[in-house]
């Protein structure tokens, strides 16, 4: 916050959130979508990373690509709304997901993650987030829930086979973000408190990877103590909804107004990509479980590594065991 820059292009941050919330037509919005762009840019860039500018050029080229594509439907407001209403709608939703980098329209938010700082992806997937939600509220119709659970789908398996953290976070971020947009069908200011709760979860998060310097899931097993492993598998849990944790409280009132309103499908859906999500989580934190590399020093250019913990073994042992006591 030294850095006079840097404070400037935040307060124009902020005043683009105030300003979106404060509009009353679409322009203004617009003009607010384009000032949080102008401001969010220069925050990203890193004299550290030699692919900041790239990422920055991405990111410019895909917010700028749907603001066209938002301010189309508003010059064509007139000819679109006389012929089909339906269409306006499906237009700005189709912007507003583009911005958010939901499925189908991800994949430059994955080409991005590898040349992100941990703080940046926090502003990305979270601050970012709440100007396109809130147009989006304006314009609920029913299609969007098909694309919703598309969404929650793909994010969810698209995030299995993932060794980079960054980019699980980021499928995970999607898959939340569905939740917040399945939340405005049924009650307006439930994502807002959805918003508060997987910021609070992510902060924590993020600052122990950033002190410990983390980016794969292999440097997990390496560069931690047993209590930031602690703090990361409780904090995994709770961002996959698990409970008792408080990543399950949003999700349980958004299921529990879906069960209200007999909404069965949609919240098996929800519930299956969840469950996946959660399954990368537990796949991660096995890892840890039963890797445990003690770092000795340098001796003879070899670095010596011993594996404190095998479940596997416990696993093989117990399962004959377990068999055999069935027959019995």
């Amino acid at each position: 916050m030294k850095n006079s820059s840097y404070f400037m292009f935040m307060m124009m941050l902020l005043f683009s959130y105030m300003m979106i919330i404060s509009s009353n037509n679409w322009l203004s919005m617009w003009m607010s979508l384009e000032i949080n762009l102008i401001s969010f840019m220069p925050l990203m860039y890193n004299n550290k990373n030699m692919y900041s500018s790239e990422s920055m050029m991405i990111y410019f080229i895909i917010q700028a690509m749907s603001s066209i594509l938002f301010m189309f439907s508003l010059i064509n407001s007139n000819i679109i709304m006389y012929n089909n209403i339906n269409m306006f709608y499906m237009l700005m939703m189709f912007s507003m997901m583009i911005k958010l980098g939901m499925p189908p329209f991800h994949w430059w938010s994955v080409l991005m993650m590898k040349k992100m700082k941990w703080w940046t992806m926090f502003m990305l997937l979270t601050m970012q987030k709440i100007m396109p939600i809130i147009i989006l509220s304006f314009i609920m119709m029913k299609f969007m829930m098909l694309f919703i659970m598309m969404s929650a789908m793909m994010s969810a398996i698209g995030g299995i086979n993932q060794t980079n953290i960054l980019k699980i976070i980021l499928y995970s971020s999607m898959n939340h973000t569905s939740w917040m947009l399945l939340s405005l069908f049924y009650e307006n200011n439930l994502w807002i408190m959805y918003m508060i709760m997987y910021m609070l979860i992510l902060i924590m998060f993020i600052n122990i990877m950033n002190k410990n310097n983390i980016m794969f899931i292999n440097q997990m097993n390496m560069n931690m103590n047993w209590n930031n492993k602690i703090m990361i598998m409780i904090l995994f849990l709770s961002l996959g909804g698990l409970p008792p944790f408080i990543g399950f409280l949003p999700k349980w009132m958004i299921l529990q107004t879906m069960m209200n309103l007999n909404m069965y499908l949609y919240m098996m859906i929800m519930l299956m990509s969840s469950l996946i999500i959660l399954y990368f989580y537990l796949q991660i934190i096995m890892n840890m479980l039963v890797i445990n590399y003690n770092l000795m020093k340098w001796n003879n250019k070899k670095m010596k590594s011993l594996s404190m913990l095998n479940l596997n073994m416990i696993l093989n042992l117990m399962l004959p065991i377990m068999l055999m006591m069935n027959f019995i």
